[in-house]
């Protein structure tokens, strides 16, 4: 994925924001609704690392140069944080494998664009 000009850069960007709005969509009505309250704390670190990654995708689009990519890989711990917990859900067998499944798929196509961002960010410099 090259960006040739700024226009294209706002879609992808939108794009990204799309997918990451319709993986939080996802994951609160399908997901964190199942979690039982004995496991509350997954449940609040699956919701603020969602709200961390929409966050930071804002600063990531605002900045330029090596505070992108600082925000740009903060996005990747905090995918990485988002797939931990993942399987952590998995593994208490509180939420149908096929709905965490559907989420992780989501997941990785915001991981797929936010690699190929940091690869042309690296590109650019």
């Amino acid at each position: 994925m090259i960006i040739i000009n700024e226009s294209e850069k706002i879609d992808v960007n939108f794009n990204l924001y799309n997918k990451i709005i319709d993986f939080s969509k996802y994951v609160r009505t399908n997901i964190l609704i199942t979690i039982p309250i004995i496991h509350r704390d997954v449940k609040i670190h699956l919701a603020d690392e969602i709200y961390n990654l929409s966050k930071l995708l804002f600063l990531a689009v605002y900045n330029k140069g090596n505070v992108r990519m600082k925000y740009l890989i903060e996005i990747q711990a905090t995918l990485s944080c988002i797939d931990m917990l993942s399987t952590i859900i998995i593994d208490l067998k509180c939420c149908p494998y096929n709905k965490v499944k559907v989420s992780l798929k989501k997941l990785e196509e915001v991981k797929n664009i936010i690699y190929a961002w940091i690869i042309n960010e690296k590109k650019v410099k």
